[in-house]
């Protein structure tokens, strides 16, 4: 039997974007080193995906703040505006994600997106049309948790119907983020995109089934 419920998370796993040269970017054009910009970035992470700050000119401010720079407001609108371009221009979608969502769907299953994000997701999910492709969305600076926090599985599960845990399956390029749904009892699997570089690192399964790409959910 087909799960009832798939849940997918965004970034390594449906599309693919090269933050690493958008840091490098900011970098460059603040003048400090990358691993300064980096760090800021990782520091801030954890906040900026449960929407602590109000919009994305509040998380470029939390990023500057942590780099030690100065966040005037000239200079944020100014990084926010260039962020847009690059993720919303630069993120894509790997050829197998739409074609196994919409199977997915045809055959009944609810499928529901769950990334770790912070507000600049939010125009990438709209320019890449997943708000009709998906029948939820949870985006961790909406639901405020994020994984490996029961809350945002459970949202989705909600989300998807009430769905039980046994009945649902998450995939994922990250271990601790699979570790937190199986905790709750959902199914994993862990994604390991070719070429894939997520900001969090790779990390070995640790007891889940590994794939290479979506359509191994058909």
């Amino acid at each position: 039997m087909p799960p009832a419920a798939v849940l997918l998370d965004l970034y390594d796993t449906l599309v693919r974007s090269d933050w690493r040269i958008w840091r490098d970017a900011m970098a460059a054009h603040l003048g400090v080193a990358p691993s300064t910009m980096g760090e800021a970035f990782d520091v801030t992470r954890p906040a900026r995906s449960v929407g602590a700050y109000p919009d994305e000119a509040g998380d470029m401010t939390a990023i500057l703040e942590a780099a030690g720079i100065d966040p005037a407001p000239s200079l944020v609108a100014e990084l926010v505006a260039a962020e847009q371009d690059f993720f919303v221009g630069g993120t894509r979608l790997y050829p197998d994600s739409l074609p196994v969502v919409r199977e997915l769907r045809s055959r009944g299953t609810k499928v529901i997106l769950v990334s770790n994000c912070s507000h600049n997701t939010g125009p990438v999910v709209h320019r890449l049309g997943l708000d009709d492709e998906f029948d939820a969305l949870i985006l961790s600076y909406r639901a405020r948790a994020r994984k490996p926090q029961a809350a945002i599985y459970e949202a989705a599960l909600e989300a998807a119907g009430d769905v039980d845990p046994a009945d649902a399956v998450f995939v994922d390029d990250q271990a601790a983020y699979c570790d937190g749904a199986a905790a709750i009892g959902i199914g994993t699997l862990m994604i390991h995109r070719w070429l894939a570089d997520p900001p969090e690192g790779m990390h070995e399964p640790e007891g889940h089934r590994t794939i290479v790409d979506l359509t191994a959910l058909l």
